[in-house]
């Protein structure tokens, strides 16, 4: 293990507290992260090099429009790139290296939550619930046995009243949210959405994550406990047979999950504007699916209009209530 520091960081709690955990890691001092991070580097998830930072911009971003039903939807940043393998992932060609970044100023982060939260509150009193999105740059739950993201985050929304965060993950590692239980309470403020294909396309396109059966299991031992669960199924892959694919996953799904549990379904395609479509391209041609997307007039890159129909009719027999995200049918 190797930790390249922020010297800024250093002295930061939650830097103290993972250095506990690994007596024996490498240590090296950086000034900034960036300096590390901004280089094209040649290196696998599977090294175990980590850049633990502080991050001093806007760690809060809004959500496009079509992301979910309201307005109030955001994302917040904790961290940059994942532990997982996925060859669709927009992170791939995101950044310049797959080195894996840890904010661990939290409190810092949630006090610009906290503002935001405010901020809203204080012009729309009586506003929709506000959403906030954890994992868009990276697996969260992939790295909390490291940054105890869970821990300090799950307590600090438990605050507020009509906000939500969504932690969204493709691993089945959940001894952190059962412990949290075990030790305080079951969260009313946390949603936990996983993320789910076929489980021979999770084996193709998402490698090293948790099998659908290990998905399936986590799940159910969280809905147990009473925790709010979230189903994702994102994105939908363009394969060959992707229909027949489909239906027999989600008849899986319903057989393997007791679907009147579930708090919400959310489903999309690939997505990518014009530029990272021609960027992952670019670095991966030999990507089967990529060809199976078009050009369309709000500058996405999304399936063909017959795959999409064909989705659509998969899904609203599958649970009437899915959520398609930042699409809509009359784009078709």
């Amino acid at each position: 293990m190797i930790f390249y520091i922020e010297k800024k960081a250093k002295n930061l709690p939650q830097v103290k507290k993972i250095l506990e955990k690994f007596p024996k890691a490498k240590i090296l001092e950086i000034d900034n992260y960036k300096n590390l991070f901004d280089k094209k580097i040649s290196w696998t998830i599977w090294e175990n090099i980590f850049i633990l930072a502080k991050l001093d911009s806007n760690p809060i971003t809004s959500a496009p429009p079509k992301y979910w039903h309201n307005w109030n939807a955001y994302f917040f940043k904790t961290s940059l790139n994942c532990i997982f393998d996925c060859s669709y992932c927009f992170l791939k060609w995101a950044f310049k290296n797959s080195y894996p970044v840890l904010f661990l100023n939290y409190e810092e982060i949630q006090k610009k939550i906290e503002e935001k939260i405010l901020e809203i509150k204080k012009e729309n009193p009586n506003h929709e619930t506000i959403r906030f999105y954890s994992s868009d740059y990276s697996d969260i739950q992939g790295f909390d046995f490291m940054s105890n993201f869970n821990e300090n985050f799950i307590k600090f929304f438990e605050k507020f009243e009509n906000v939500m965060m969504e932690t969204r993950t493709k691993s089945a590692n959940i001894e952190n949210f059962l412990e949290i239980a075990k030790k305080w309470f079951v969260p009313k403020n946390t949603e936990i959405a996983f993320s789910l294909n076929p489980q021979s396309l999770i084996e193709k396109y998402e490698k090293k994550t948790a099998s659908l059966e290990a998905r399936f299991s986590a799940i159910n031992k969280l809905l147990a406990k009473w925790f709010k669960v979230w189903l994702r199924f994102l994105p939908l892959l363009p394969v060959q047979n992707y229909e027949e694919i489909y239906k027999k996953f989600l008849n899986e799904v319903k057989k393997n999950i007791p679907m009147d549990k579930i708090f919400s379904v959310f489903a999309t395609w690939l997505l990518y504007t014009k530029e990272d479509y021609k960027k992952i391209l670019q670095k991966n041609p030999e990507l089967d699916i990529l060809y199976q997307l078009q050009d369309w007039w709000d500058w996405f890159f999304r399936e063909k209009e017959k795959i999409r129909k064909k989705f659509y009719e998969i899904f609203d027999e599958f649970h009437e209530k899915t959520i398609i995200c930042l699409d809509e049918k009359n784009l078709i």
